[in-house]
């Protein structure tokens, strides 16, 4: 693992780590090393830079802390950082106006706060999502919103998730369905295993029978809309059962933003299919940063692998939610994984109109 800040690669690190999740706008990255002389350090707070991990780039973003400490015999430096997303999770926006005409995306709206806050950002829209309704929403922060979640809520209302690449940008994604090659296996008595410890989690405390959600539409929009009866203004509702959950467990959720009954019934499903995929949980570490250790690609977020571990009797494509590389003197290079059911941030359950 190297580190490159303003163009100048940097190596001999004790220890270092860069995490990539699915489900998080910003990566992170620490780099550890020790300077017997005590030498100053060549760079600063704000430097820009890239990790690269095996030749290869995982993230572009700033340094943002750097700690020293030192006494007679030591001198310990520590790096960290994140991406240039980092930026749009800590600024908050002004009034933006001019976000609601016709055929407004989730891109568009995200473009516009990257433009009022002078971020060189670019958003690439993987999952397209359909635009909004111009009678179902007003689309406009208030000043003082946090940018990020002023955006992320738009997000859920479209079923997408917001993540960045290795450049550092954005990206509108969903579960991309796509089976990676190579395999996270441990096989007892196989001589080619690449597990060197895992977990394996299946939790239904957090999974409920029946979901509700609830909602009021926009009465500003839907007037700006034309002529709309009084009824669409309240009680829209949907909900979606999880037939694999005993009946009497319900969650009601009431809406942080306006939503028809077909939006109503979306982000219920959203929601227990989130709950459902984040109830089956595996985690293990792997030698090297390749599925192959030395051969092969990068471990990547947003694939499905196929897992087999007689450990935790799962064998099975699950969907890979975080990949953190890793590099210590005494353990060498190392991936720890993170994955969910297969059918994370989908919509596969079945759905209860006007609930």
């Amino acid at each position: 693992m190297k580190l490159e800040i303003n163009g100048i690669q940097y190596t001999n690190f004790t220890s270092a780590e860069c995490s990539i999740r699915l489900d998080a706008l910003s990566n992170t990255f620490r780099f550890d090393a020790a300077a017997p002389n005590g030498e100053p350090l060549p760079f600063k707070v704000g430097d820009a830079c890239r990790v690269i991990v095996d030749g290869e780039k995982v993230l572009t973003g700033f340094v943002e802390i750097i700690n020293v400490s030192y006494d007679g015999s030591e001198h310990s430096i520590s790096v960290m950082g994140r991406d240039k997303t980092a930026d749009l999770l800590d600024s908050t926006v002004d009034i933006i106006d001019d976000l609601n005409g016709e055929n407004l995306t989730l891109k568009g709206v995200i473009e516009a706060v990257i433009k009022q806050l002078g971020l060189s950002l670019i958003v690439i829209d993987q999952a397209k999502p359909k635009p909004f309704s111009y009678a179902e929403d007003i689309v406009a922060p208030e000043s003082g919103d946090n940018a990020f979640e002023f955006i992320e809520k738009y997000a859920r209302k479209r079923h997408v998730l917001l993540t960045s690449n290795a450049d550092g940008n954005i990206v509108i994604a969903t579960n991309s369905g796509v089976k990676a090659a190579g395999a996270v296996q441990h096989i007892i008595g196989a001589s080619d295993n690449n597990v060197l410890s895992s977990e394996f989690s299946n939790d239904a405390t957090g999974r409920f029978n029946f979901y509700k959600f609830a909602s009021q539409l926009n009465p500003v929009a839907l007037n700006n809309a034309g002529d709309v009866g009084l009824a669409s203004l309240v009680a829209q509702s949907g909900g979606v059962f999880d037939k694999y959950i005993r009946t009497g467990r319900q969650l009601v959720i009431t809406s942080e933003a306006s939503f028809s009954d077909e939006n109503c019934g979306q982000r219920a499903r959203w929601e227990a299919d989130i709950r459902k995929a984040r109830g089956l949980m595996y985690s293990a570490d792997v030698a090297g940063y390749r599925v192959g250790v030395n051969t092969g690609e990068l471990w990547e977020t947003n694939k499905l692998y196929q897992i087999v571990d007689d450990f935790a009797q799962e064998i099975d494509l699950m969907l890979c939610n975080s990949v953190t590389f890793s590099l210590d003197l005494d353990r060498g290079s190392m991936t720890s994984l993170g994955f969910l059911g297969r059918t994370a941030y989908t919509l596969p359950i079945e759905e209860v109109s006007d609930a």
